[in-house]
């Protein structure tokens, strides 16, 4: 339920009308963390990027009630020598459809009557669409072996969740707007059957599904009205919890979270907007998971130095 922020200020859709929107995010972790400090002894490892691509079809029952069906498609790469020899440095890559979300979405005030704010809560399931078991290459000191690649690079996590998500702006003069949005994904499966190539801990152990968060606050200016052009800029928070709401905690996983400055523009021209944000990481902690826990291990992980989102938005 994407909200336009045009020349005439924030539109809704109307009832019995369709939303397209095609988003693009690149992400890429470089750097490996233990708490909130850097270990700089991985610095020769590359780390992580992820290019994703989600389609979005949006119907709007009336004003106040929708629906989103969101269809992601991942491609993800991981540069190490961890999981290799522990000397050389090789890089392992995942792709494909990734786990496809429904979410029904609702503003708690009817919009006619309350057009400078309003609420919006969302419900609903992500479906284990995605790859979970995806394999490729790894160069163990004794030759090549073909082991499960790591999560981060994993298509799907392999479970069902429970979306809750929440939207809210606010007007502030004419043309500022506060807003906050965010989610927050409920996982009840504890593992998912994949192995992890862990021999930090000394046995084979199955990857997590673990829950995740993400919460975006900040201000919306509506520099050039006639070019339906707005500038934003804002705060962001996202990660991994150690221990999910619902169900165990107990496979390998990465919990942590980061914190971005998260600027952004948007140009919106009739049925058509458009979006570019670059968050860029001003604090970040990775922590220490529950099998870490159980191995007496410090937990360690890389944390995303910066994101690039870019979508397009069309009504019909």
């Amino acid at each position: 339920m994407a909200l336009s922020l045009g020349a005439q200020g924030i539109s809704y859709l109307e009832g019995q009308q369709w939303e397209a929107s095609v988003s693009y995010r690149y992400l890429t972790a470089e750097s490996v963390f233990s708490g909130d400090r850097e270990l700089t002894a991985f610095r020769n490892n590359p780390g992580s990027e992820i290019h994703s691509v989600d389609l979005t079809a949006t119907y709007a029952l009336n004003t106040r009630f929708s629906l989103s069906l969101t269809i992601p498609f991942v491609h993800a790469e991981h540069t190490s020598n961890l999981e290799h020899d522990g000397v050389h440095t090789h890089t392992t890559s995942a792709g494909g459809l990734g786990d496809v979300r429904l979410v029904g979405n609702v503003w708690l005030f009817d919009p006619q009557k309350h057009p400078e704010q309003n609420v919006a809560i969302g419900v609903g399931v992500k479906a284990p669409t995605g790859d979970h078991r995806a394999t490729d290459i790894f160069y163990r000191a004794n030759g090549p072996e073909i082991h499960h690649v790591v999560p981060a690079t994993q298509p799907g996590d392999g479970g069902w969740g429970v979306m809750l998500e929440l939207q809210a702006y606010k007007q502030l003069s004419e043309n500022t707007y506060a807003y906050a949005n965010g989610f927050y994904l409920i996982s009840p499966r504890n593992q998912n059957g994949t192995e992890f190539l862990a021999p930090l801990y000394g046995a084979t152990r199955y990857h997590s599904v673990p829950d995740q968060y993400l919460a975006r606050a900040g201000l919306a200016y509506l520099i050039w009205p006639k070019a339906g052009l707005s500038l934003s800029l804002g705060g962001r928070i996202d990660g991994i919890p150690v221990h999910d709401l619902i169900g165990g905690s107990d496979g390998f996983r990465n919990p942590g979270f980061s914190v971005d400055i998260d600027p952004g523009l948007q140009v919106t021209r009739g049925k058509n907007t458009f979006t570019l944000s670059a968050p860029v990481k001003v604090y970040g902690e990775v922590l220490a998971s529950v099998l870490d826990r159980q191995s007496n291990a410090a937990g360690f992980g890389g944390l995303a130095d910066f994101l690039i989102f870019a979508s397009y938005t069309r009504r019909f």
